[in-house]
């Protein structure tokens, strides 16, 4: 009889415990429903900490971490530009700053040149990379000798000091007549265009058979170095006839039978004697009929003949003014020299104006 009292008793409490249990209150709850401490009371829990996962009043996120380079800090805050964290893959750069100039821009991106900030070690940003304005692609402020020509302001920059190149000193480009002798293009350079000098105008030294006479050293130079033909291979005079030796040019480019305008008269410009067609008129006068008005004046002359065909020949010959349908409506009577590689007219007055004597090449 004590003996069954005695287990009863056990049985009774093994199993008070177990409902007491059962029935306890959740810690992580805040509040108990019901209870002593009602809804809300003295009964309460701790509050969920940041980075739990789970979104609680006062946090702007929570993703259940901390790891501050992703779009959740892990203070619960919305990662942005400015906070000192560099949100991967969306910013470059976070300085915590609003400073622009110090490497790291008010955007959040890293300074580069063209960005069109003045970073350090930048002497300009224009915000590009033209070559060719007054901030280079390195910025740097555009200078001569750079290696970059500014539009505008430089002919050229290639970037050296060497005044024997295609590009001087002061980002000039290299020209014939500069005083500069241009390696590998010209053999000299006299700082003028004269042909008579020791330089002639294409910077070339002057040599015997260049075409250009040199004053005080060369009688004549004909362009070649063939002898007998008025000028020897020394350039000198070779059997020529004197009025090979002495004579006028005419040279004017409307004395060319393919001008026409204007009414020039050879009897008021022209006097009696020797000539030589040269440049932009020809070399010899035309042996076909020009057209009226041709070579500047109204009735142009040509030569109606055959030329000397032999150095040192003379030949008469007539020289025709066609006008009004004639031809040879006027005419003069002339003498042709042969002086080897040129002619030599001998021209008289023209009879009336405006009469010409014409060029042809």
């Amino acid at each position: 009889m004590k003996y069954t009292s005695y287990a009863g008793l056990c049985l009774a409490f093994t199993l008070f415990a177990a409902c007491s249990f059962i029935n306890a209150p959740d810690p992580v709850k805040v509040g108990g429903e019901g209870g002593e401490g009602g809804e809300g009371g003295t009964g309460g829990g701790v509050p969920s900490p940041c980075g739990n996962g789970v979104y609680q009043t006062g946090e702007e996120c929570d993703d259940g971490n901390d790891v501050e380079t992703d779009n959740c800090l892990s203070t619960c805050k919305q990662a942005k530009c400015g906070d000192g964290f560099v949100w991967e893959g969306v910013e470059g750069c976070d300085d915590g700053n609003m400073v622009s100039d110090d490497g790291c821009t008010n955007d959040c991106k890293l300074s580069t040149c063209g960005d069109g900030t003045i970073q350090e070690g930048e002497d300009c940003d224009d915000g590009n990379t033209d070559d060719t304005d007054n901030c280079t692609s390195a910025c740097k402020v555009a200078s001569c000798g750079d290696g970059f020509v500014h539009a505008g302001i430089e002919a050229c920059d290639d970037g050296n000091a060497d005044d024997t190149d295609a590009c001087l000193q002061g980002c000039i480009a290299a020209a014939c007549g500069d005083g500069i002798i241009q390696v590998g293009v010209e053999e000299c350079d006299d700082q003028n265009m004269s042909n008579t000098d020791g330089c002639v105008g294409t910077c070339k030294n002057a040599i015997c058979g260049d075409g250009y006479v040199r004053a005080g050293v060369e009688q004549c130079d004909d362009g070649n170095l063939v002898g007998g033909d008025g000028c020897g291979p020394g350039c000198t005079l070779d059997n020529v006839l004197p009025q090979c030796m002495s004579y006028g040019t005419l040279s004017e480019a409307d004395r060319n039978v393919n001008y026409s305008g204007t009414s020039t008269c050879d009897r008021d410009v022209l006097a009696e004697g020797w000539y030589r067609f040269m440049g932009a008129a020809g070399t010899q006068m035309p042996t076909f009929v020009p057209p009226e008005f041709a070579c500047g004046t109204d009735a142009p002359g040509w030569v109606q003949g055959a030329y000397p065909q032999s150095q040192g020949e003379v030949v008469n010959a007539t020289a025709c003014f066609n006008w009004s349908g004639n031809a040879c409506h006027w005419s003069s009577a002339i003498q042709i020299a042969h002086c080897g590689s040129y002619y030599v007219f001998y021209l008289p007055l023209a009879p009336v104006c405006n009469l010409r004597y014409c060029g042809t090449n």
